[in-house]
């Protein structure tokens, strides 16, 4: 019986604990990590992140998340979807978020895909 507790108390800390969020320092990296598993999210860091800081006077971090809408018949190519969301935004009511959701095509290399098929 305790063993049973013990097992069943390790899953519940174990399932609870908070992992840390991936760390991405350009958008290409959280892009091609979408085009490879389907979908990526994380903290943005770096020049997008520092553009998103001074755009809206905020000190929160910049949270992404893209993932796959449609895959082309060019290897590594994808339509892909991503939120951008600025934590701790300053306005007249109160701290809020700042999200910008867009859409884009993009290739594993950087380019966008030569056909869209």
């Amino acid at each position: 019986m305790k063993k049973t507790l013990l097992f069943m108390l390790s899953i519940l800390v174990a399932t609870s604990a908070r992992a840390e969020p991936t760390v991405y320092l350009k958008p290409h990296d959280l892009f091609v990590e979408a085009i490879e598993q389907g979908k990526a999210q994380g903290e943005l860091q770096g020049e997008v992140a520092e553009h998103f800081t001074r755009q809206f006077r905020s000190t929160g971090v910049l949270l992404a998340s893209t993932k796959v809408i449609k895959r082309y018949k060019q290897e590594g190519c994808a339509q892909l979807e991503t939120v951008f969301t600025k934590q701790d935004v300053d306005t007249p009511k109160g701290k809020t978020q700042a999200v910008l959701k867009t859409q884009l095509n993009y290739c594993k290399d950087g380019t966008p895909p030569a056909l869209l098929d």
